[in-house]
């Protein structure tokens, strides 16, 4: 959960600053265009007053090309001349400049053609005034100029370049109203910027104050969890996936005995004994693929070579992608839970044998003289030929039925005697009393002799199949029940299965007092438990028993309270 809320945290942060980055970007490229069009704007209006300055260069040279022409005319004086030459060539440039300032605006440019071609008419009168004095003298200029058309075409050419001065007037107010747009765009565009960049400064300050709360929020969370951790009486371990320790607690330390120097970098593999090395890399294979071990118990060693039952609880570890990179173990020391087990296992076996040797002795003794009291009876009453006979005789029958039924029940408490047969034998005699007792077919199959090696696993299995009969007898209902017991080389597997109601729904399937003490039974002697339902119909448990492995771990039991269950009958 916190991996994926401080996600959320870095993805809408980085979307956030991502969004006012891309903001400003285009605030900036806005800036920019608004920038060029207010150049591009004051360009025009640059060249817009140049056309009005050029055209009132060309009205003025042109009017100096007319007064220097009068003058030549009137005096016959050649600095006029002069004068008048220069003139031409002013009005040459200014329509020249006209030309070229007119190159964007295709109205213009019809209108610098037409000027164009008014100016040239105008000089080359001018010129035909000016040669006529030249050649003919005052006379012959003075008919030239009233010939000639000169003041229609100046008044054509001052109309025509009031046109177009207005036209330029125009433009240049559109391209002032264009500038100013711009300007305060541009003014605008960079407010705009200025703000956006404030505000990401102070996003970006809120988000990075933001995140350092979040990470000493994260920090004082590890922090108390290490010491949580830290101070728990369990042990907890990580590891690497190939079994490196990487932290060890100081309640590991308690419990195994090493400290957190000499077990850091060490293979997890030293704490168990060399049967149950393979168990802990299958547990790290499971783990690698993402598997929890729920709780389980079994054996360890201590730093010391003492044996210890632990209940443990393996998870895996994953990075900030969720990668699997490690495991983490947790685990508790029921060493002394477990012998508390047995004493109590060995209580209700202590507890067993009694009730079955008073059952034998006392109950059976007495129905036993009954029934011989009874037969007395009853045949003296045969020998007078009394009517009370035949019920003395029932009375004799249901006194040795009940005695039987006492019989089968001591004998049923009776522990496994260690022999090559004794657990086979055990359980034969269960399923021929199961099948006395309560009418249900049930059946024993062995088919090659099973050995186990000592009387107290010998007495849980016997314990387990009883427990697991009356079981299916009380709750299951069943029509069959089928007992079987096999041995694969080390592997003893023990299998009741019956046709009856199975499993019932809920939580509460398999928390029954009857099947946790079947669990407790199988964990004492290393045992795995199955409790699976039956096809079509019933339930199926099975016990499976490494006998190597469980050999290896009985030399860290406690001789003692596994001898006071299994004690012979007296």
């Amino acid at each position: 959960m916190n991996e994926r809320r401080a996600w959320s945290f870095s993805a809408a942060t980085t979307a956030g600053l991502g969004l006012v980055v891309l903001i400003l970007i285009g605030n900036t490229l806005v800036s920019e265009w608004n920038t060029k069009r207010l150049v591009e704007n004051e360009h025009r209006v640059a060249q817009t007053q140049k056309v009005l300055t050029t055209l009132q260069e060309l009205l003025a040279s042109e009017m100096e090309a007319l007064a220097a022409e009068r003058g030549f005319v009137i005096t016959d004086r050649h600095d006029y001349l002069q004068q008048y030459r220069h003139a031409v060539g002013r009005v040459d440039g200014s329509m020249a400049s006209l030309v070229a300032l007119a190159a964007d605006d295709r109205w213009q440019q019809e209108r610098v053609a037409a000027l164009q071609k008014l100016v040239d008419l105008r000089l080359e009168d001018l010129h035909r005034v000016i040669a006529a004095q030249e050649t003919g003298g005052i006379e012959a200029a003075r008919q030239g100029v009233l010939t000639n058309h000169s003041s229609g075409l100046m008044d054509r050419i001052h109309a025509l370049v009031v046109e177009m001065h207005d036209h330029e007037r125009e433009l240049l107010v559109e391209r002032a109203a264009e500038s100013q747009h711009s300007a305060r765009l541009t003014t605008v565009t960079n407010q705009i910027g200025a703000i956006l960049g404030i505000a990401m400064v102070a996003l970006a300050f809120h988000l990075v104050r933001r995140d350092l709360l979040h990470r000493q929020r994260a920090d004082d969370a590890v922090r108390q969890l290490a010491a949580i951790v830290e101070s728990s009486d369990d042990a907890v371990i990580s590891t690497t996936l190939d079994g490196k320790i990487t932290s060890w607690n100081a309640g590991a330390a308690r419990v195994y005995g090493y400290t957190a120097t000499e077990a850091m970098g060490r293979p997890i593999v030293m704490l168990c004994p060399p049967e149950r090395a393979d168990e802990v890399m299958q547990h790290l294979h499971r783990v690698s693929r993402g598997e929890r071990v729920e709780h389980f118990v079994t054996r360890r060693v201590r730093s010391d070579g003492a044996p210890i039952d632990v209940s443990l609880s393996i998870s895996p570890v994953k990075d900030a992608v969720g990668q699997v990179i490690g495991a983490a173990a947790i685990a508790r020391d029921v060493t002394d839970t477990k012998a508390l087990q047995r004493e109590v296992l060995a209580v209700a076996g202590d507890e067993q044998r009694r009730i079955g040797q008073d059952l034998h002795d006392g109950t059976g003794q007495e129905l036993t003289g009954l029934a011989m009291l009874g037969q007395r009876l009853a045949e003296a009453l045969a020998a007078k030929r009394s009517p009370e006979a035949e019920l003395a005789a029932k009375i004799v029958d249901g006194l040795e039925q009940a005695l039987g039924h006492v019989r089968a029940l001591s004998k049923g408490l009776v522990p496994v005697e260690v022999d090559a047969e004794g657990l086979m034998a055990a359980l034969a005699d269960l399923v021929a009393r199961a099948n006395e007792l309560h009418g249900v077919r049930c059946t024993f199959e062995c088919r090659q002799p099973v050995r186990v090696v000592d009387n107290q696993t010998a007495t849980h299995l016997y314990r387990m199949s009883q427990e697991a009969l009356a079981n299916a007898l009380k709750h299951g209902k069943p029509t069959q029940i089928a007992v079987s017991l096999r041995a694969d080389d080390d592997l003893v597997t023990l299998e009741i299965a019956d046709n009856g109601r199975g499993l019932p729904e809920g939580p509460r399937a398999t928390t029954g007092m009857g099947l946790r003490i079947m669990q407790y039974r199988a964990e004492l002697i290393g045992a795995s438990l199955a409790i699976k339902p039956n096809q079509p119909s019933g339930m199926r448990i099975v016990c499976a028993l490494n006998q190597k492995q469980a050999a290896a771990e009985a030399s860290g039991t406690n001789l003692g309270l596994a001898l006071a269950e299994t004690s012979p009958t007296a």
